[in-house]
């Protein structure tokens, strides 16, 4: 049994490593900050939110319970909260019916049919980002960061309210001419 529960683990260590290596650790958006970004976004019905890197889901099941006619995407590689944000899901399958968690490496899952992509990474991942916007989103999608502006893109609309970390919305069309 210890050595069982010492191979789990490390596999959870061994995978939040990775994702802190490659993106960012898991840090789940604070209420105040899901608050925001549900004030400061419209979603329609049918429209595809993809959640890159969504730990636990918190901001995600947030805009999903708030906008319930849009369809929701997360992708996680750390495990632990991956397990939590399916636990989270099943547990409300009835609310959350529109919410898939699926996990997966958020440079390589496809985002070309997602007209919202949200992101909470650190800064070190955005090149690898702004080059698979540049190539893989319509000109109409809406990329949303928080914490950290994209560099050298000029973002359409920037909100900071106190006590929050900023948000930054993007166009896909944005991302043509960036080299």
């Amino acid at each position: 049994m210890w050595l069982f529960a010492s191979l789990v683990f490390l596999v959870l260590i061994f995978s939040a490593a990775i994702a802190g290596i490659s993106a960012a650790p898991w840090l789940p958006t604070r209420g105040k900050e899901r608050k925001q970004l549900i004030e400061e976004i419209s979603l329609k019905h049918g429209d595809k939110v993809v959640d890159l890197g969504c730990g636990d889901g918190s901001l995600l099941f947030a805009i999903a319970k708030a906008f319930p006619g849009a369809d929701y995407t997360g992708y996680e590689i750390s495990l632990l909260p991956l397990f939590i944000a399916h636990a989270r899901r099943d547990v409300y399958r009835k609310v959350y019916k529109n919410v898939k968690i699926r996990f997966g490496n958020l440079y390589t899952k496809p985002i070309k049919d997602f007209n919202v992509v949200l992101v909470f990474l650190l800064p070190k991942s955005y090149p690898r980002l702004i080059k698979r916007f540049k190539t893989e989103l319509r000109d109409d999608a809406m990329v949303i960061v928080e914490a950290w502006p994209l560099p050298d893109i000029e973002p359409v609309k920037k909100v900071k309210k106190d006590g929050c970390l900023s948000l930054y919305f993007y166009t896909g069309k944005q991302f043509r001419g960036v080299e």
